[in-house]
């Protein structure tokens, strides 16, 4: 069973990925290719962030669950949106 506090824990990771993500999202948009580096850095916090509630989603219960299945769907819309970019 997930704890209160771990799952806050990683909700609270997941969102600095998805500012983090967002920024350098809004960025490359407003100015092309202003930072790939850190594009792809935001890119690969999405990823672990996604990774990281799959393997908790196991061990949560149903609240919990519903949480982290909403975190799952910003960081996939973020995802997909910096994807389709052309930067």
């Amino acid at each position: 069973m997930a704890t209160r506090q771990s799952v806050g824990q990683l909700l609270e990771e997941c969102e600095g990925a998805l500012r983090f993500a967002d920024y350098e999202y809004n960025e490359a948009s407003r100015l092309g290719h202003y930072s790939d580096d850190e594009f792809q850095k935001s890119q690969l916090y999405i990823e672990e962030a996604l990774t990281d509630l799959d393997k908790m989603y196991g061990s949560a219960n149903a609240q919990q669950r519903d949480m982290l299945q909403r975190m799952e769907q910003q960081l996939n819309d973020i995802k997909n949106d910096m994807i389709v970019l052309r930067h």
